[in-house]
């Protein structure tokens, strides 16, 4: 089994190695099991992480992710939550209900009819 730590000090080019060799061993593993020549299938479940250890350290270096930068993202303070002032939000419900009045053969209430609609517009619905 290996150890974040020994990963991190392989090169890029080392760890796509290591990456490839791991794979490799994982498809024969898988063939074993298959034809049942396989002893202990944990072995799978060991090369499956092995190759996820690999793979998180290819991550960490291509985004330059520090576990200081985790560290202290977890230990500062959050801060107050940004609040939207009542009074947004009460002209952005107008604005609505005025578009609508602009507008009122394009939408009919539940309790018109047609005609109604048609006396309001002055247009035929034509069905």
């Amino acid at each position: 089994m290996l150890k974040a730590r020994e990963l991190r000090t392989l090169d890029e080019e080392e760890l796509n190695d290591k990456l490839r060799e791991l794979k490799e061993t994982l498809f024969n593993l898988r063939f074993q099991h298959a034809t049942g020549q396989l002893d202990n299938p944990m072995k799978i479940k060991d090369m499956r992480r092995d190759i996820a250890r690999v793979c998180t350290v290819i991550t960490e270096r291509e985004y330059a992710i520090r576990p200081e930068a985790f560290e202290e993202a977890l230990s500062g303070p959050l801060g107050p939550l940004p609040e939207e002032p009542e009074e947004a939000i009460r002209e952005e419900t107008e604005e609505e209900s005025e578009s609508e009045e602009d507008a009122p053969g394009l939408r009919q209430s539940a309790g018109e009819t047609e005609e109604e609609v048609e006396e309001e517009t002055g247009e035929e619905t034509g069905d």
